[in-house]
Formats: structure tokens, sequence, C-alpha cells
């Protein structure tokens, strides 16, 4: 499967590249998301793609499991708020994707990935 188009705003870009410099499995799949990565103008119009900040429905489609969460920084995560992580290996997959978009990657305990793009917004109660 080939992976899909990672985009990322200017804005996020500087700010994601310094978090991909941790350690960590999710910060290693981060730093190669951003490799790959599109940058593009903050007032960017079209197609809408994950950013910091964004709400996003997707599907773990190996475990079966449909989810709702904002992508955020490592400080503000909050699981029980449905904060993610950007440095967790869900969260550094979905930044820069776009709603249809499908990924997948193997991650550190060797388990296959794979998620799905539902819909992408800033409202978290869509």
């Amino acid at each position: 499967m080939r992976a899909p188009a990672v985009h990322v705003t200017e804005a996020d870009y500087d700010r994601l590249l310094n978090l991909a410099r941790q350690d960590g499995p999710g910060a290693e799949l981060l730093a190669r998301e951003l490799e790959r990565a599109v940058v593009v103008s903050d007032t960017r119009r079209g197609r809408p793609f994950v950013r910091l900040g964004s709400w996003v429905d997707y599907e773990d489609r190996l475990a079966g499991k449909a989810r709702r969460v904002q992508v955020v920084p490592p400080d503000a995560a909050d699981i029980d708020e449905n904060r993610l992580s950007v440095l967790s290996p869900v969260g550094a997959a979905l930044i820069g994707l776009a709603e249809g978009d499908v990924f997948s990657w193997t991650s550190g305990d060797g388990r296959p990935r794979l998620i799905a793009i539902v819909a992408i917004g800033d409202d978290p109660a869509r």
C-alpha cells in the first residue's frame, strides 16, 4: 500500500520538527512523515488535512474501533478529554493526512497498524 500524501502548514512545520527530535516511537514516526511532507501556506484552501489542534474521526481498521480525538502537542495531551499527543504513534500517523486517507505502519512492538481518516474539523461536537 502506497502511503498517502502528508501536508503540513508552515506554522506547524518547525514546531513539529522540534518535537520529532525527542526520543520514542511516535517521535520517530513523526520524523519520517515530516521528511516526506509537503509544506503549504497557512492560508491554503482545499482538501482539509490534520493539523495541530484538528479534531479527527478515524477508524483503527485492524482493531475494529472508531475514535474522535484532537491532535495536540504533548503538553496539551489528555486522554480523558480525547486530546492525543502528536508524539504518540497514532497522533504522529494522523498528522498531515486528509479525509479518506488510509495509512499503515508497523508499531514499535512489531504489530501492523492501519488507520483511516473519516472526518476532520475544528468542532469537537460535530
